[in-house]
């Protein structure tokens, strides 16, 4: 089932499409098939992860499950006088097993050809839980590398903060450049003077003693944590993906409020694929070139004025596009 799930599975958002498409089909509702066109791309190249839809999906074969509920429902004395039977549809389910597995194997290994790939479903496939007094031994020991891992996650993130500190120019840079680097200045209390213009007696301007990091850009700031005095960030946090120099097929990551999470090609990129797509060479095929050059730009309003004004994209316009 696991080789099947990574070859012909289906997604949690794709399973109730699929099943209201199958029953439509059984009950041949031609209307609902047509306005459901969509669901049929993948209804005839998936299925549910069972054995009774997956012999179905792979080899054609109509399984009849009715005598499992013996197994659910039956007690043992009705199980002793169907033994035979029963042993029989078991056998049956193995064979059948044995047959969907001699498919779904050689599509397994072309859908996911890197070896790791096998060994990382035939670990997953060995996983158990104990049921006995290790259990709780276990979930200790799972807390234990659960917490040590987030430490971990969050002393190197916290690491790359301050790193980021000492760029000399972030905004060269295309992850940080995306980062509020506005430097809150430090700030006074009013100076109070005599008649004679003097400072009256601790009169003098001081600074503000409970301001957060003057000095600092607002991005630091805003992951500072007051109580342990100290940069606190999660891989959630919105500025871990910068922190990491996050890309997505090979390009920058950029977090728009109108688009979400987008991706930055550099313009003279783009302008390079999309003249090789006007004027491809013998050599070359729409396989050679970039996945953003079938997704369409994304446009962002250029008026400051514009609710929807961003202001990295907007000055970037002349030397990146961007993409969702």
């Amino acid at each position: 089932m696991s080789l099947h799930v990574s070859s012909g599975g289906l997604c949690n958002q794709q399973r109730l499409h699929w099943v209201k498409y199958s029953k439509a089909k059984r009950e041949q509702d031609e209307e609902f098939l047509k306005l459901n066109a969509d669901t049929g791309k993948f209804f005839d190249v998936s299925s549910l992860n069972s054995l009774k839809e997956v012999a179905l999906h792979y080899c054609g074969i109509t399984m009849d499950k009715s005598r499992r509920n013996v197994f659910v429902d039956g007690t043992l004395s009705e199980i002793r006088a169907e033994f035979q039977d029963l042993m029989d549809y078991c056998a049956c389910d193995v064979e059948i097993t044995l047959r969907v597995f001699l498919k779904v194997l050689p599509a397994f290994l072309r859908k996911c050809p890197h070896p790791v790939s096998f060994a990382g479903m035939l670990m997953m496939s060995e996983g158990y839980l104990p049921v006995d007094k290790s259990w709780t031994e276990y979930v200790q020991r799972s807390e234990n590398l659960f917490e040590q891992v987030s430490t971990d996650v969050e002393e190197k993130l916290r690491n790359l903060a301050e790193e980021a500190l000492k760029v000399e120019d972030p905004m060269q840079d295309p992850w940080l450049k995306n980062l509020d680097w506005t430097i809150e200045p430090q700030k006074y209390t009013k100076p109070k003077f005599k008649k004679d213009g003097t400072y009256a007696k601790n009169g003098e301007p001081r600074p503000y003693t409970k301001q957060l990091l003057p000095g600092y850009p607002k991005w630091y700031r805003e992951i500072w944590d007051r109580q342990e005095e100290r940069v606190h960030v999660t891989v959630r946090s919105r500025v871990a993906p910068y922190l990491l120099k996050l890309k997505w097929i090979g390009y920058p990551l950029y977090h728009s409020a109108l688009y979400g999470w987008t991706f930055c090609v550099p313009r003279d990129h783009y302008d390079a694929c999309m003249l090789k797509l006007a004027h491809p060479s013998t050599a070359e095929t729409h396989l050679d070139l970039p996945a953003f050059i079938n997704m369409r730009p994304l446009e962002f309003p250029l008026d400051p004025e514009s609710e929807e004004y961003e202001p990295i994209p907007a000055r970037d316009r002349e030397e990146a596009v961007y993409f969702k």
